[in-house]
């Protein structure tokens, strides 16, 4: 299946692009997107995604699969589906 990556900021720099399309398993979760992309683009990616203590990914990243928060979904086992969108959102801040 094919899932398309959108970045933002600090993982375009990492990953030298705005967006790509990612093949997957047919069965594959959010989580397991997020291990082959840490695995395709190395350790500045694995550790911008990834908090090295618990490896779980960093709560301050949001993630949008399709324009939903996956928090609102099932979180990150949730299930990829063919030409799905996941957009990587780094932390905002200002006044």
């Amino acid at each position: 299946m094919r899932v398309k990556v959108k970045y933002m900021a600090l993982a375009r720099e990492i990953t030298g692009t705005r967006e790509e399309t990612v093949r997957t398993n047919n069965s594959s979760t959010i989580m397991d997107l997020l291990r082959l992309l840490a695995e395709k683009h190395g350790r500045k990616m694995r550790d911008y995604l990834f908090d090295q203590a618990t490896g779980k990914p960093h709560a301050y990243l949001r993630f949008l699969l399709d324009g939903r928060s996956v928090h609102l979904i099932n979180d990150f086992e949730t299930a990829l589906t063919d030409e799905s969108t996941l957009l990587i959102v780094p932390p905002v801040s200002g006044g």
